[in-house]
């Protein structure tokens, strides 16, 4: 049978047997183009082999079988159920990721929170602006105490006492005024202490009060009152200061 080379048109003579039962792949000799050449039936075999040749050119053999591939219809019933079920994974996985966004976005924002509220004096002293955010929320911005009352100073010329003397003993009652005296947000000890000297400076008596505030703005002050029961009658020097710990006894 004749072929012919569909990019020249150069025209060969081969073997009809040599292409049974899917094909052979060719190659033109004269410009190097491949194609796959399919067995015809017996009635096309003669009508080319009635048709002048142009050229009389033996085909090496060079080619290899060609099976002929099975034309798809459609999808199978099982490949639409694995498409459907890799759908639904994916979908799943979808969804799985978001929570885990969510999650992970709420962790972050908790310790944020907890770093602006746990490390607020270290935020002011890089970011000063913030300390009018953390005194309207009534938040203690101060360093951390290395002394009772540090920042905060018992004005002793505000100190006023007078004497009490009845059957019950000598009641001393005193007053005064605290001040913050720096330009942050102090918390104020729980427990304020009178202490009474004789006229040598030595310790007659002791007495604990509760301080009646908790925090103290930049430069604001508070007033404190407390009466000392039984007071010694050496007494003749007041001091006031801080405690953290004890009991209060008025």
């Amino acid at each position: 049978m004749i072929v012919t080379c569909p990019n020249c048109s150069t025209r060969y003579q081969l073997d009809a047997g040599a292409l049974v039962p899917s094909g052979r792949a060719l190659r033109c000799v004269r410009c190097g183009h491949t194609w796959t050449q399919r067995p015809v039936s017996d009635t096309a075999a003669r009508v080319v082999e009635d048709e002048p040749e142009a050229e009389e050119i033996e085909v090496p053999d060079f080619g290899l079988d060609v099976p002929s591939r099975p034309r798809r219809t459609g999808r199978t019933p099982a490949s639409a159920r694995r498409r459907e079920r890799g759908r639904a994974k994916r979908s799943r996985q979808a969804a799985g990721s978001g929570g885990i966004g969510w999650f992970v976005l709420a962790g972050v924002i908790i310790v944020v929170l907890a770093g602006l509220y746990f490390l607020r004096a270290e935020v002011v002293s890089y970011f000063p602006p913030a300390q009018r955010a953390y005194d309207l929320a009534g938040l203690d911005t101060s360093p951390p105490m290395t002394i009772p009352g540090e920042g905060l100073r018992i004005l002793e010329n505000t100190i006023k006492s007078s004497v009490l003397d009845d059957d019950d003993g000598r009641t001393i009652d005193i007053e005064g005024e605290v001040q913050n005296v720096t330009r942050s947000t102090r918390a104020v000890p729980p427990v304020m202490q009178v202490i009474l000297l004789d006229r040598n400076k030595e310790v007659v008596g002791e007495w604990k009060f509760r301080s009646p505030v908790t925090v103290l703005g930049p430069t604001d002050k508070f007033t404190f009152r407390t009466s000392v029961l039984e007071a010694s009658t050496e007494a003749v020097e007041i001091q006031v200061t801080f405690v953290t710990e004890g009991q209060v006894q008025g």
